[in-house]
């Protein structure tokens, strides 16, 4: 992405004014701050000590399944996708040792909770970002709760019982040893008040915009607000800014500048101009959203629907969140967190799934999830007129 968006300004097709204007910096604001916090909750331990509790002895394969989907979810809708995705890998490794199976599955898991998770909120995924950083949206919270909410349970709801018959038929063996963290000396304190201080404060703005009590913050101020204690109080900050996944804020600069320049040439206006009236149509958003995401990936595609859209009604709206996010459960590029979980698990040593393997699992999810999400937007669509 980031060769593709100096290619762009060296050769002319976007300036570097433009390129600057493109980038959402509250965006990449919002990211920062929660990569930090992500960081930090999994530097102070609170990974192992989450894993450890799930994953005690007198707790049943389904227990141990929907405490983890339980919080994987909590964490996916606070902290986005890309931070519960960190934070659940060696949870994830802890429960395969725990049940002596192989890490694949409860890996695989474990990417399709953190992408049902991030459906819940406002905040839950950087496509959910880019949605209420459109300005639509009076109550993001309530809005995003009640067109999602619903097709996340039942997606949740499936998730737990395919898996508990997938672990259940997944032979005993050899099994990865649950790697702890490498540092553990981090004080817990300040992880845990960004934490609750950020879920306080994206509630307490959505709430506050709607009455209007006070003017609507940006989410990216209210992100480097809840990290503040951190920087205040850690005493590892050097390490902290070092630890923040700089990989994948510079890919959303990198992002909103090839997305600005495409934008800026016409040509894919030019492309879809055929079915421009149809850009607003439910069955159109559904395909563009989840065939679109595998090749583009959800994010930037998202990004350019968005500046295409001339209707930005709240039912097409949360049909493109729900089905972009929902389109990650397919194969492992489809989503980032996907790899980043890859990434963490070969980081702590233990092999992870394989391309088709990810898909075979994943793919009973994808058909209950997508076609509840469907059909539940279609209902509230059609009751609201």
């Amino acid at each position: 992405m980031t060769i593709g968006a100096v290619f762009l300004l060296i050769s002319g097709n976007i300036s570097p004014t433009e390129a600057l204007n493109a980038i959402d910096w509250n965006v990449i604001a919002y990211l920062f701050g929660v990569f930090a916090i992500s960081h930090a909750l999994f530097a102070s331990g609170i990974s192992e000590k989450v894993g450890n509790w799930i994953c005690a002895e007198s707790r049943s394969i389904p227990q141990i399944l929907l405490f983890f989907i339980l919080f994987v979810t909590v964490v996916s809708a606070v902290l986005t996708n890309d931070a519960a995705a960190a934070i659940g890998t060696p949870i994830a490794i802890a429960i395969a040792a725990s049940l002596r199976i192989a890490a694949a599955l409860p890996l695989i898991a474990l990417c399709v909770s953190v992408t049902v998770g991030s459906m819940f909120s406002p905040v839950g995924n950087p496509q959910n970002l880019l949605i209420v950083a459109d300005g639509h949206f009076k109550n993001p919270v309530g809005v995003f709760l009640e067109w999602l909410a619903v097709p996340g349970l039942i997606s949740l709801a499936f998730t737990l019982v395919w898996f508990w018959y997938c672990f259940a038929r997944t032979p005993k063996g050899d099994a990865p040893e649950h790697v702890v963290p490498d540092s553990q000396t981090t004080r817990r304190w300040p992880a845990l008040l960004a934490s609750g201080l950020l879920c306080v404060l994206v509630v307490a703005d959505s709430l506050a915009h709607e009455t209007g009590w006070i003017p609507d913050l940006p989410l990216g101020a209210l992100s480097l607000i809840a990290a503040a204690p951190l920087f205040a109080f850690s005493s590892h900050r050097l390490q902290l800014v070092k630890e923040v996944d700089w990989h994948t804020l510079i890919f959303f600069v990198s992002m909103f500048i090839v997305t600005g320049a495409v934008l800026k040439s016409g040509a894919l206006q030019e492309w879809l101009s055929p079915w421009h009236d149809q850009l607003g149509e439910p069955l159109f958003v559904t395909s563009i959203a989840f065939f679109g995401s595998q090749v583009f990936s959800n994010v930037p595609l998202v990004e350019i629907y968005l500046n295409l859209l001339e209707d930005h009604n709240t039912a097409t709206l949360m049909l493109l969140s729900g089905i972009s996010t929902l389109a990650g459960n397919l194969f492992i590029l489809s989503a980032a967190s996907n790899v980043i979980i890859v990434q963490q698990s070969e980081k702590h040593g233990v092999t992870p799934f394989q391309f088709w393997q990810f898909t075979r699992y994943v793919l009973p999810v994808t058909i209950v999830s997508i076609a509840a999400c469907v059909l539940w937007v279609g209902f509230l669509r059609t009751i609201s007129g």
